[in-house]
């Protein structure tokens, strides 16, 4: 936005935090991040999206030795109620920028007894070889990234091919913006979500709405599958 006032000149330009910013701050949220997603309901709403997903069919018959990354795994909730819901066996890796997120992350699990690896990386070069896994999910992760195109193609580089992709992320609107205004990440709109999933080599994209919860007011979920 630019302004002109007499013989000046002001503009405003939108930043986004960089990576070590980043790190920094969830380093700091660690500590209460995952007593948060339980007191606002979101490890209830984890479940109860994994669910539907497989009412309705969408997900792929997987064996077992099941192979998925999280990336932005935060501490572990999204991957606990995929555990939790469908498949029990899985072998999670998890991607996060944050060391102290990983450690809870690494708790979370361990307790759970769910098979799992950590490692701290930026998702724009994961590195993971090409066709590394089952399946990738991230919730809350693509709105903080410079380039989501680049993200979202490093994702999806590492999905086998027919694999899908589970993406949640913020949705455009008030409360997106309070969102916003605090964590100093992005909002999407679906059709530019859309967009950006089927451009990074996705199809059969469907949009998901949250069925419970603050999430079905903040977020929306996206699954593409690679072709």
């Amino acid at each position: 936005m630019e302004w002109t006032i007499g013989w000046w000149q002001v503009s405003v330009q939108r930043v986004y935090p960089t990576t070590t910013q980043l790190s920094q701050t969830y380093n700091k949220a660690a500590g209460w991040w995952h007593q948060l997603l339980r007191l606002l309901g979101y490890r209830h709403t984890y479940r109860e999206l994994w669910r539907s997903l497989k009412n309705a069919d969408i997900l792929p018959h997987w064996q077992d030795n099941l192979t998925i990354c999280d990336c932005g795994i935060g501490t572990a909730d999204f991957s606990l109620a995929f555990a939790q819901t469908i498949n029990p066996t899985i072998q999670i890796t998890g991607v996060d920028i944050s060391s102290e997120m990983l450690k809870i992350a690494h708790q979370q699990l361990s307790q759970a007894n769910i098979r799992h690896q950590i490692c701290q990386s930026d998702v724009n070069m994961l590195p993971f070889p090409d066709h590394s896994f089952d399946g990738v999910m991230s919730a809350y992760m693509l709105e903080h990234l410079l380039n989501p195109a680049q993200g979202l193609q490093e994702m999806v580089r590492v999905l086998r091919p027919g694999a899908p992709l589970v993406l949640v992320v913020t949705r455009s609107g008030l409360l997106g913006s309070l969102i916003q205004w605090y964590w100093g990440n992005r909002c999407f709109n679906q059709e530019k979500l859309s967009a950006l999933i089927r451009e990074a080599g996705l199809n059969h994209v469907q949009f998901l709405s949250f069925p419970i919860g603050l999430a079905r007011f903040t977020s929306m979920a996206y699954i593409g599958f690679r072709k």
